[in-house]
């Protein structure tokens, strides 16, 4: 064996084959930007209207064939209720609490990842309606006509 493999051989033994992007694969939990579907950061997954927002994606997901990575560093109560709707929508998912998965609040708790590259463009949740949860006034009369 030649020195150069030797070594190479050495450093795989020492410190594990080398990856590709470890810095994204960080980001990730292990996974690349490239084939992740949707994400959901640690701060939007203890929200309850994020759950509300999450569960009727969840159907698509599974039809696509996708999986889940939970952040298995987050407490319980967090992400009980997504391990839930994960296993009601017949998703697998993997609980991550290696060095990948973050305690950050921007950081990310919940991806539906693929085993390819699908490059979605937007992969975050788009930002909650303010009025959502505001009742609507009722009109009355002229008040119809308002906006015509």
């Amino acid at each position: 064996m030649s020195d150069d493999n030797m070594q190479e051989h050495l450093n795989n033994a020492l410190y594990g084959p080398p990856q590709t992007n470890p810095d994204e694969r960080r980001r990730f939990m292990g996974s690349l930007r490239e084939r992740v579907a949707l994400r959901v950061s640690n701060q939007e997954l203890a929200d309850p209207a994020r759950q509300q927002q999450v569960a009727p994606l969840l159907k698509d997901f599974h039809d696509h064939g996708y999986k889940a990575l939970l952040n298995g560093k987050l407490d319980n109560a967090v992400t009980g209720p997504y391990m839930k709707m994960l296993t009601g929508a017949n998703i697998p998912f993997t609980l991550v609490a290696n060095e990948t998965a973050q305690t950050d609040e921007k950081a990310a708790g919940l991806l539906i990842v693929s085993d390819k590259a699908i490059n979605q463009n937007t992969i975050d949740l788009p930002p909650l309606d303010p009025d959502q949860d505001k009742p609507k006034p009722k009109k009355y009369g002229f008040d119809l006509f308002k906006h015509l």
